[in-house]
């Protein structure tokens, strides 16, 4: 039993012999028209048959028209032409290879607008099969089918090896103008200035990936007594908590599609990281901070059309922020008198500044809707302006002289071009 279904599988793959040899995706057209080109007139299948073939094996095909093409047949360069393609069509064989250098025939194969010729050529026990349309001078695919004098099953034959695709619609002569004459889109001429503005959520915190806990635990691990004591004030993330989500705002523009700026704020509200063990805060309701920063980034990109209705746009942005902490504070309600300590609590700078870097992606769709993708690094500082005189007392204690974090974020955006 095993034996009889292995022959007969064989006798299967036997009888419905194609071979594709090479097919470089050629557009097929809705409601196509299908010319049929053989060398001595006697074609291999019925024009009319074809037709309801490929109606049969690819429904969105529409209504396609066949004919055979008679006026190469009866032409001496289309005719010499094929006789070669026929000696020469193997497997293994680039297509560049096929290429119709005579520039008569050439011609012939650009006058084909957006109608398909489907070139037929016997050879022994195999239907030698190639494809050519307007876009070059040699065929888009090739292959052979097995021989079969019924004409009915050697045009499904056909219209299932080479046909079975999705089709588009066909163009109208402006469209096809315009596709000839535009360049390819990698050198498309680039806008002057693309300009987006957008709207993005992120995250931040100051322990960075795949470093060392002990690096940041010292700030992380933090916690605030008495209202302002803590181990190290060089960072603000000993006072505030560092991973928080953030809402941001931003706008920019690009010239000539590499060099851009960008104005941005965020917003993000931090807690204050208070020690529960520390009885002096039983008078405390509440204790944040809302963190606003403003920026101005440079970018460098570079856009790659991927799709007619998608452009991905790398990039890599350097800027500088400056930060501004707006203090909520509050005691309960049964508190009519504050402590000291949270009369003489600790008090942030008045602005920190700081830099940005970081790369990211935009993914626009249908040239005005984006996605944005960022990751990158911030930093917040305070600048000692002046070197301290020996005879002064001692300084106060400066709050967050510096302070690092990583991000990522994700935005919506809309995007024009000018």
């Amino acid at each position: 039993m095993k034996k009889l279904l292995v022959i007969l599988m064989f006798l299967v793959s036997w009888a419905s012999a194609a071979e594709v040899y090479f097919d470089s995706k050629f557009t097929l057209w809705k409601d196509a028209t299908i010319y049929i080109w053989t060398l001595d007139g006697n074609a291999p299948v019925n024009a009319g048959e074809f037709c309801l073939s490929l109606r049969r094996n690819n429904t969105g095909i529409g209504e396609p028209k066949c004919r055979e093409l008679g006026e190469w047949e009866r032409d001496t360069i289309a005719t010499r032409y094929g006789s070669w393609l026929s000696n020469n069509l193997e497997k293994g064989l680039p297509s560049s290879y096929l290429r119709a250098r005579h520039p008569g025939m050439a011609a012939k194969i650009q006058a084909l607008e957006d109608n398909i010729v489907l070139f037929l050529a016997p050879q022994g026990k195999f239907i030698q099969v190639a494809i050519f349309d307007e876009t070059t001078q040699e065929p888009k695919a090739a292959g052979i089918v097995k021989a079969n004098s019924d004409k009915v099953a050697l045009s499904d034959e056909i219209a299932a090896t080479f046909f079975d695709k999705r089709t588009k619609r066909r163009l109208t002569k402006e469209e096809r103008l315009k596709m000839q004459t535009e360049p390819d889109d990698l050198y498309k001429e680039v806008p002057n200035l693309k300009i987006w503005a957008g709207v993005g959520f992120g995250y931040s915190q100051a322990h960075f990936p795949l470093t060392p806990d002990n690096w940041t635990s010292s700030h992380t691990r933090s916690r605030v007594r008495n209202y302002r004591v803590t181990k190290d004030s060089v960072s603000l993330w000993n006072f505030i908590e560092d991973d928080d989500t953030f809402l941001s705002l931003y706008a920019g523009l690009t010239w000539h599609g590499f060099m851009g700026i960008e104005l941005m704020y965020r917003y993000s509200n931090r807690d204050m990281k208070t020690d529960k063990s520390d009885t002096v805060y039983k008078e405390l309701d509440h204790w944040n901070f809302g963190q606003h920063d403003i920026g101005l980034n440079a970018i460098l990109s570079m856009t790659y059309p991927i799709t007619t209705w998608l452009d991905i746009t790398p990039l890599f942005f350097l800027g500088f922020q400056y930060t501004f902490y707006s203090e909520d504070i509050g005691l309960k309600k049964e508190v009519k008198k504050p402590s000291r300590a949270y009369q003489y609590r600790v008090k942030f700078e008045d602005v920190y500044k700081g830099a940005l870097v970081g790369i990211g992606g935009q993914f626009v769709f249908k040239k005005h809707y984006g996605l944005d993708l960022r990751a990158g690094i911030s930093s917040r500082g305070r600048d000692i302006y002046e070197a301290p005189s020996p005879d002064a007392g001692a300084a106060p204690t400066t709050i967050g002289r510096f302070t690092l974090d990583c991000f990522v974020s994700l935005g919506f955006e809309y995007h024009w071009t000018l």
